[in-house]
């Protein structure tokens, strides 16, 4: 078995060559040539899976069977860490670390393939492509990469974290995620003559602060709601009224009925505001991943079994979204905050994490597994209970 070091400067490797390219959502066509072929060259088998892009391959043979997840996608940002590695590709990076990711879950494939022996089931690999824009796990359970699969365990990198940290928290971790696309119509007029318009500027603006109203009327105080509109789009020039005025924007919450009140209450509010000033409107709503909720079983093991190895600190729950949630609605999950003690935060140009967290990437998910395959074996979650939120995304129009 490879020690310490020799694991950590094979992951590196790995990593600094996903860095360098990275590929959007659903093109990660290079990345998923190179995943298979560093599972080629370990002898881990890899599956039949009909996607483009992406990679499933198992370790180890017989019941149970549990997972690991990783994400591979990039972004499209233009880096300015200044990394000697950084991306090659103008205008992608990797800023949200999947190529931590990858790399780690690589490592941890290495670690279980040379203990497989010891395995006393089936581990199946999961690389997802796509988690930016919740299309990628969509798209893998719309194959059945979940089949007789009876758990699953996954990390998310933390910057802000120092290397060896692994934040836990039971039940919701990351919250759902709704994005809205608005279009008012109504009808331009010269800017001297609004009286001769259906001016949708003013809508626009009307709609801006009553949104708000949402979590701040609607919503209990103690509760956590997010609604933010960040696109704007209307007219072109200083003395046109323009015909139409567009916004777009997301809603995240950690509660299912709030969820639902916001969606409620957009229309409501979107619908009476238009139809008010005499306009008609679009709503195109696009219906993300519902919270990623960690099975508490699961969380006291995981957390447990990596006591020795980690540094065990609670997680705050965070605003931001992940797919890993569609595979907790249908089977138990854990999903941690893995400290990659690097600069910057998530999503920005000037992300950056450290090399010297992959170690803790490859041995969580060497205990991840171990500890999933024992408490299936030992029927500690049986009272899982699927939830019932749908895996694609819903559109609608009003």
């Amino acid at each position: 078995m490879d020690d310490e070091a020799t694991l950590t400067t094979w992951m590196t490797d790995l990593r600094h060559q996903i860095h360098m390219a990275p590929e959007l959502a659903l093109h990660e066509v290079k990345t998923t040539a190179l995943i298979k072929q560093t599972l080629t060259a370990l002898g881990i088998r890899i599956l039949d899976y009909p996607g483009a892009t992406g990679v499933v391959a198992e370790i180890g043979q017989g019941e149970p069977t549990v997972a690991l997840r990783a994400d591979i996608d990039g972004l499209p940002l233009q880096e300015k860490s200044g990394l000697p590695y950084a991306s090659k590709i103008a205008g992608h990076m990797h800023a949200c670390g999947h190529d931590f990711h990858t790399a780690s879950l690589l490592g941890g494939a290495r670690l279980l393939k040379a203990h497989e022996a010891e395995l006393n089931g089936t581990v199946r690999l999961i690389f997802q492509p796509g988690e930016e824009g919740h299309v990628g796990a969509k798209e893998m359970l719309s194959h059945d990469v979940l089949h007789g699969v009876q758990a699953i365990a996954g990390f998310h990198n933390m910057p802000q974290l120092p290397v060896g940290t692994l934040a836990v928290k039971s039940g919701a971790l990351m919250a759902s995620n709704d994005n809205f696309d608005v279009t008012i119509h109504g009808t331009g007029a010269h800017a001297a003559m609004p009286e001769r318009s259906a001016d949708v500027v003013v809508t626009l603006g009307q709609l801006i602060t009553s949104l708000q109203t949402i979590r701040s009327r609607n919503i209990a105080p103690d509760a956590a709601l997010v609604l933010t509109i960040a696109d704007v789009q209307a007219g072109h020039t200083f003395n046109v009224i323009p015909d139409t005025a567009e916004f777009k924007g997301t809603i995240r919450t950690f509660n299912a009925q709030n969820r639902a009140l916001a969606k409620q209450r957009f229309y409501e509010l979107v619908n009476a505001t238009v139809h008010g000033f005499g306009q008609t409107v679009t709503i195109d709503w696009d219906q993300g991943p519902s919270c990623v909720t960690n099975d508490p079983t699961l969380t006291k093991l995981i957390a447990a079994a990596d006591a020795d190895d980690f540094k065990i600190v609670p997680a705050h729950p965070a605003n931001a979204d992940d797919d890993f949630a569609l595979y907790q609605e249908r089977i138990p999950g854990f999903y941690g905050f893995l400290g990659s003690g690097g600069t910057g935060t998530l999503h920005q140009p000037t992300y950056s994490c450290s090399d010297a967290g992959l170690i803790y990437g490859a041995k969580f998910h060497y205990l991840a597994a171990k500890t999933l395959l024992a408490a299936v074996a030992n029927g500690e979650l049986t009272a899982f209970k699927p939830q019932v939120t749908p895996v694609s995304a819903q559109v609608v129009n009003g």
